[in-house]
């Protein structure tokens, strides 16, 4: 089990075009979960990338959350109020700026942290069947936008390229 686990993580640590590639790494994400995991593993980086990594030490965690607007907050409870009041007939309306984060985990602790954050307004109707993880359709476009730039970043970060080396340092370069 552990040649095993070795001959993985040798797998993932080729340079490939003198870019740094990850070892394996476990993914957990809290929005869009399907869509951004499919996009981060088609880049070469995230190769090793995997939803099944259980006791990963290195961990990319993709969470999102909504912060508030102080105009999102008085038009969200009356709109609230008011579609309510008509069984849902009127939408509910509400202005969020939407946080995705990146994270890059080793061993519990936060290697690395990357966030987005945009502002959206949306009309939702409460019975309709909600496809974009409560996102909208903006949002969702957004989200899967922000991989982009997060691979661009992490590509970049001296912090990752470092993780990389240290574990082909410690289980050397993967033989042909």
């Amino acid at each position: 089990m552990k040649f095993r686990a070795a001959a993985i993580a040798l797998a993932f640590l080729a340079n490939v075009a003198g870019a740094t590639v990850l070892p394996p790494v476990a993914y957990n994400g809290s929005v869009a979960g399907d869509e951004l995991y499919t996009l981060l593993k088609a880049d070469p980086m995230f190769a090793g990338l995997s939803k099944d990594l259980v006791g990963c030490p290195i961990v990319l965690r993709v969470t999102h959350s909504f912060v508030m607007t102080a105009g999102g907050k008085a038009s969200g409870l009356a709109s609230a109020i008011w579609s309510g009041g008509t069984l849902g007939l009127l939408p509910v309306v509400t202005n969020n700026d939407l946080v995705i984060t990146y994270e890059v985990l080793v061993n519990g602790t936060v290697l690395t942290t990357y966030a987005y954050q945009r502002n959206f307004t949306r009309a939702v109707n409460i019975w309709a069947n909600d496809t974009t993880y409560g996102l909208g359709k903006d949002g969702l476009e957004w989200a899967k936008g922000t991989v982009t730039q997060f691979v661009a970043q992490a590509a970049k970060d001296p912090k990752l390229a470092d993780l990389a080396s240290e574990y082909q340092f410690y289980f050397g370069a993967p033989s042909n």
